[in-house]
């Protein structure tokens, strides 16, 4: 960190820090696009009465901080941002609406932030791998509605917990997740669940166990930084992305030849099952809910809000898709249009319950319906299928896979701004 033009007040240092610490704490859990900081910088310092920039890319930010008065400031920030500590997200709004409220000085407000990095997670490890098989439970019945494939993905996501869990012990194993959890857990599909022989095909049977390897929010967060001109980061997140995908692919494609079931198998047409009831398939959303703020260490009195907006997006998703005109053709998912309108509704009402000052942010209670309508699986799906046989179904699950990530960052941005706008006009309207 530097100054430049002479000594600092007190004041202005802590002025400084504050800013720092926000920086550095909003980089870190910024996994899911970096979209607010530089907005959420730049109107904390104005509260304090300096002129704040950041310059963003994944991995590091630069702060300027100008006083009216006295040196610049400047600092590097650099941390890898992660998503594990959705508490802290909710925390930090109601952190930031305080400061703009004038409640805190910048000195009590760094200290707060700074408390939260020794803080401990709100639970301990082992509900947190019952965490990641909830959620893993949960997600297999929008993949394929099947017991089989229910059980198979409790099972799956309950290793997956395991070694999720185990990253967080042992630092240099996170990096080699993607690959050796895929391996892993794929190794198991084929030698103990019998993959090969399942009737959706032996990928979709482990997609619920791999869901939360999969980066499709990492593409959809990608595509948008792009979209709304935040070139570096979303470059740096779609080649993210995309190396994920590819690790992912790589460990599917290992564990079958190890296990002699043989490339083929990945490549099988998926034959369509449906052995569950409705209103089972209605009710998987809240163990996947429940599951990922285990997981991810939401508060529980944001959960109701998230799984709210979970059946919302998926509410609407198969509204649209009921009520479509264009029957998709061969080989084709038809979810385009479905996954376009439920991104929109669902942007816009978490947009919209952000403004209110108790609620949580709009970054925890979306996430849950952003996993719900996400489209890695579909990708990791083609990839693996072209090494089977480079035949049409990879190639089109490539192609669904990109249209369905467009429509979904598109809704998304839509859904968004429609919130912005409501909140613009509310602030420009006179107080009684």
């Amino acid at each position: 960190m530097t100054s430049t033009g002479g000594d600092s007040s007190l004041d202005m240092d802590d002025v400084d820090q504050l800013l720092s610490g926000l920086t550095r704490f909003l980089l870190l859990h910024s996994a899911e696009g970096a979209f607010e900081l530089r907005d959420t910088v730049r109107a904390v310092g104005r509260a304090y009465g300096v002129q704040a920039e950041v310059l963003v890319i994944v991995e590091g930010a630069v702060l300027t901080v100008r006083h009216p008065v006295g040196p610049t400031y400047h600092d590097t920030v650099r941390i890898g941002p992660e998503l594990t500590r959705l508490d802290l997200v909710s925390k930090a709004k109601f952190l930031v609406n305080r400061i703009l409220a004038g409640e805190l000085s910048a000195a009590a407000a760094s200290g707060e932030l700074a408390g939260w990095e020794s803080s401990r997670e709100p639970y301990p490890w082992w509900l947190r791998v019952i965490g990641v098989t909830l959620f893993s439970a949960g997600f297999a019945p929008g993949v394929q509605q099947t017991w089989h494939e229910v059980a198979a993905a409790a099972i799956l996501g309950a290793v997956m917990g395991v070694l999720f869990v185990a990253a967080d012990w042992v630092g240099d194993l996170r990096v080699l997740m993607p690959i050796v959890a895929t391996l892993v857990v794929a190794v198991i599909a084929f030698e103990v669940l019998h993959a090969q022989d399942a009737q959706g095909g032996a990928v979709l049977l482990m997609i619920p166990g791999l869901f939360i390897l999969i980066p499709g929010d990492l593409l959809c967060a990608a595509t948008a930084e792009i979209a709304v001109g935040e070139f570096t980061p979303g470059a740096v997140r779609l080649a993210q992305a995309a190396v994920t995908l590819v690790q992912l692919a790589a460990g599917v494609i290992i564990a079958a030849e190890l296990t002699g079931a043989g490339l083929q198998v990945l490549s099988q047409p998926a034959a369509p099952g449906h052995s569950l009831p409705d209103w089972l398939i209605a009710v998987a959303w809240l163990p996947f809910t429940l599951g990922l703020a285990l997981t991810f260490n939401a508060r529980m009195r944001d959960v109701p809000w998230m799984l709210l907006l979970v059946y919302l997006a998926w509410g609407v998703q198969e509204l649209v898709l009921a009520h479509s005109l264009v029957v998709p053709q061969e080989g084709e998912t038809g979810a385009t249009a479905a996954v376009f309108v439920a991104a929109t509704v669902l942007a816009f009402a978490a947009g919209v319950l952000e403004q209110f000052r108790d609620l949580p942010p709009r970054g925890v209670t979306i996430l849950a319906g952003f996993f719900a309508l996400t489209v890695g699986a579909v990708a990791l799906r083609g990839l693996t299928a072209l090494a089977g046989n480079p035949q049409v179904q990879g190639f089109n699950d490539i192609r669904d896979a990109t249209s369905e990530t467009v429509a979904l960052t598109l809704g998304l941005i839509a859904g968004a701004g429609a919130a912005a706008a409501i909140a613009a006009y509310r602030r420009r309207q006179p107080k009684n």
